[in-house]
């Protein structure tokens, strides 16, 4: 099966946004901040509570814990969204149309593998060499490596049916290597 398409930046930031929002590891990583979060307000409450008469349960500011968590979530949910915002777009500032990633893409699926070709190059990958392959409702993603992935727009499938039929050829041949 073959499949031509074109990127935008549009599609590369939604990959990108994928990666940090959708992904396991972005998700671990987020989940991760957010106990650290809990433990430092923790902390913060504890602290008042130990003193020369060692630990005193009723000196542990439960207000506090109440009022900080969610103000603290909520800080932490605004500055994530913000600042991978701007530091995908500022990484999307560096490409240029035609030069590899933006632009022209062709996809062949075979029984080897597949190959990708741009305006300026050529990749094949055997399918023992593809980490996973995945869809969302508007993208399918054949993974290379845990983080980099050939990004197929559905919009390049003449109807649905194409594009289920081609995530489908691609998990088959995956799953064929192992």
């Amino acid at each position: 099966m073959e499949i031509d398409y074109e990127l935008t930046l549009d599609d590369l930031y939604a990959f990108q946004w994928r990666a940090v929002f959708v992904s396991p590891r972005g998700r671990r990583t987020r989940r991760t901040l957010y106990l650290l979060w809990v433990l430092a307000v923790l902390l913060f409450a504890i602290v008042p509570a130990i003193g020369a008469d060692g630990f005193v349960i009723s000196r542990v500011s439960f207000t506090f814990i109440a009022v900080a968590l969610p103000v603290v979530f909520l800080f932490q949910w605004c500055l994530d969204r913000w600042l991978i915002r701007r530091v995908i777009l500022q990484l999307l500032k560096e490409e240029k149309p035609g030069k590899g990633q933006l632009g022209k893409h062709r996809i062949v699926l075979s029984e080897a593998g597949l190959a990708e070709s741009t305006e300026v190059g050529e990749s094949r990958t055997s399918w023992a060499g593809v980490d996973r392959v995945e869809q969302d409702p508007h993208y399918i993603y054949v993974y290379t490596s845990p983080a980099a992935a050939h990004v197929i727009p559905k919009r390049a499938f003449k109807d649905p049916q194409e594009a289920e039929t081609f995530y489908h050829l691609s998990r088959a041949g995956k799953e064929a290597a192992r």
